[in-house]
């Protein structure tokens, strides 16, 4: 298993400021976008790459996102 960072991507919620960062747990970076792009308003585009990516020793895969607070 692999851990995904998207430190920073322009869509990752439908909310007014839908910037974010993602971190996903996944074998491939191709299952890390798909699991990430069927999370409700996230957009993950091609040339968006991983800011990180890593072996860990985790065995389920799992989507967090952490949309931008904005300024409001």
């Amino acid at each position: 298993m692999k851990i995904f960072i998207w430190e920073r991507v322009g869509q990752c919620s439908c909310n007014y400021h839908s910037e974010g960062g993602v971190t996903v747990f996944a074998e491939t970076e191709e299952r890390a976008r798909e699991l990430a792009n069927n999370e409700y308003g996230c957009n993950i585009t091609l040339e968006e790459i991983p800011d990180l990516v890593a072996d860990v020793d985790y065995t389920s895969e799992k989507v967090f996102i952490f949309p931008d607070a904005g300024c409001c």
